[in-house]
């Protein structure tokens, strides 16, 4: 392993990227383009005072101010209907002005599909026909004044249970003539106005059971992926046909050992924080690609599976795939948080116990028992302080039983009696008898108050580990009770998005104990400079440790030879 760069190590040539992104507006999304500034040019001495005699000149500074004006609004941005295909179906937007004179144009566009599943338009491709407005496509828009946009969709005959129109509204904008006010001498105005524009919808469920192209859609990837430690399917869907469908996707594991997991629901990204079942309504647009996604409840041991992924209309599957997975130790490093693996097929959740008699605890907590096994288990329960020995103070409502195949049972945990002590901290030994393993649980006993969190961090590190390169840090807890560790490292080229990497995953740390963080960087970086980004917290938001650096990768620390560099994709 070799030390990076410390946190405060300097940076020559400090440079400052600005970025803009005009988004159009789109479903339920809107994103309003209109703001104006004011730019100000100032001497030095106005910014920081008058400069000491003799100093040398700091040049001119330029003040920005930005303020977001948007021109108008419109109500509602999308219109959902039923209707028949071939049916006439008439619609009604409101514009408002929030303050300005506006030159409105109206007009039919095409729309696009990203692969989150955010809709937008696209000019460079031919509207869908079926729209026609009956009121004026361009118009002047007063400060204060409204206007309703109206006009007719004609249903398609295409066979197609889905069809989206869509409309865009842009204010042409108007040259300023300036602020009126007397400009002071050394000063510089520049006013700046930014296009408004929204992408409005007209959405038709036409409730078509027919649906003759939905066949021809197909996924050309599935696997399982980790998201903060925990596993999730993401599959890949295909539209290559000019209908836009609706449809409900589903995905199921099954093991080697014909062991199946529970059907998964994917969704698309853009509908991830809808709390109801329409999250998982999936509408794809024409000649589109999708990004689904999904949990995947319990805990899934190591080896090789089958992830099967089903697309219906209502109850009939219409499109099935079937995609070779490979899950290893590391996989999930997450669930170890949440679920504890006992013997072959027995799991227990939560992992990690707490029972308490402050505000924020319970005195009583509910384990969960799982047997996914081909054989019955038995099970023996003993909760012991942090010397090993039995602990009085805790009642278990269950301290041994047999687990049956495909069987879960609840045992409740509840804490008893007083105590002299603030804080406790021990294990529940959780003991199968047939293989004789045990786990030991963490098990914290809050009497009158939460223990102190002292964690200390050694520097970060590069390591080439067996499993690949990785960023390192180790944690030491110094404290007298369980701290729980959250740790993100983002890492960021000069272009391209940011690695996001996790560990921790609220894992406790006992006291005492240190632990190594790993941050396994993506077999396929690049060399280069990169921000190195961290931040290391325990309960209640109390970090740990921060660092930001900038650290030059080399092929040798990659563990590669330049010309094998140059051929990656």
């Amino acid at each position: 392993m070799c030390p990076l760069l410390r946190s405060e190590c300097r940076n020559d040539r400090p440079r400052v990227y600005l970025a803009m992104r005009l988004l159009s507006l789109s479903a339920a999304l809107a994103v309003l383009i209109g703001s104006s500034a004011e730019l100000r040019r100032v001497s030095a001495a106005e910014n920081s005072g008058r400069q000491p005699s003799g100093a040398a000149p700091a040049g001119k500074r330029i003040s920005l101010t930005r303020r977001v004006e948007p021109s108008f609004r419109v109500e509602p941005v999308v219109h959902r209907f039923r209707g028949r295909r071939g049916e006439v179906i008439p619609f009604s937007f409101e514009i408002a002005s929030t303050g300005k004179v506006m030159n409105v144009d109206i007009r039919a566009v095409s729309l696009r599909q990203e692969e989150t599943g955010i809709i937008l338009h696209d000019e460079n491709s031919r509207p869908m026909g079926g729209v026609r407005f009956t009121s004026p496509k361009k118009f002047q828009l007063r400060p204060g004044e409204k206007f309703q946009i109206e006009g007719e969709v004609t249903v398609p005959l295409n066979k197609t249970n889905y069809v989206s129109f869509g409309i865009l509204v842009r204010d042409g904008g108007q040259i300023s003539d300036g602020s009126k006010e007397p400009l002071e001498a050394g000063k510089t105005r520049a006013a700046i106005r930014f296009v408004t524009q929204y992408v409005l919808r007209v959405d038709i469920e036409t409730g078509a059971q027919d649906v003759g192209d939905m066949n021809r859609l197909h996924f050309d990837r599935g696997e399982l992926i980790s998201r903060e430690g925990l596993p999730y399917v993401r599959a890949y869907l295909n539209n290559p046909t000019d209908d836009a469908l609706e449809c409900d996707v589903r995905a199921q594991l099954t093991g080697s050992d014909a062991s199946a997991w529970s059907p998964v629901r994917l969704n698309m990204p853009s509908r991830s924080e809808l709390k109801d079942d329409s999250r998982y309504l999936v509408r794809i647009m024409p000649r589109s690609r999708l990004r689904l996604e999904g949990p995947v409840d319990g805990v899934i041991p190591r080896g090789d599976y089958e992830l099967n992924l089903r697309l219906s209309n209502g109850r009939r599957a219409m499109v099935q795939a079937a995609f070779p997975t490979r899950v290893n130790s590391n996989s999930f490093r997450g669930l170890s948080a949440l679920v504890a693996t006992l013997d072959e097929g027995v799991t227990v959740e939560p992992s990690q116990i707490e029972l308490g008699r402050v505000a924020d605890a319970d005195r009583m907590t509910t384990l969960l028992f799982s047997n996914r096994g081909q054989e019955p288990k038995s099970v023996r329960l003993i909760a012991k302080d942090q010397a090993g020995e039995p602990l009085d103070g805790v009642m278990l409502s269950s301290k041994s039983f047999v687990l049956k195949p495909g069987r879960s049972k609840t045992v409740r945990a509840m804490l008893r009696g007083r105590s002299e002590a603030a804080h406790e901290w021990g294990t529940l030994e959780v003991a199968c008898e047939e293989s004789e393993s045990t786990k030991q649980l963490p098990l914290a006993l809050i009497h009158e108050q939460r223990p102190e969190i002292q964690l200390t961090a050694e520097e970060m590190q590069w390591a080439q580990l067996p499993t690949g390169n990785a960023f390192t840090m180790k944690i030491q807890n110094e404290g007298e009770g369980y701290a729980p560790l959250f740790a993100q490292l983002n890492l960021a080229a000069q272009q391209g998005h940011p690695i996001k990497m996790s560990d921790g995953f609220g894992a406790w740390l006992t006291p005492g104990e240190s632990r190594e963080l790993q941050f396994m960087v993506p077999a396929s970086l690049q060399p280069g400079a990169y921000q190195i980004k961290l931040d290391v917290r325990s309960a209640n938001e109390t970090v740990v440790a921060q660092r930001t650096l900038m650290l030059e990768i080399t092929p040798e620390m990659l563990g590669v030879a330049a010309e094998q560099v140059a051929t990656r994709p």
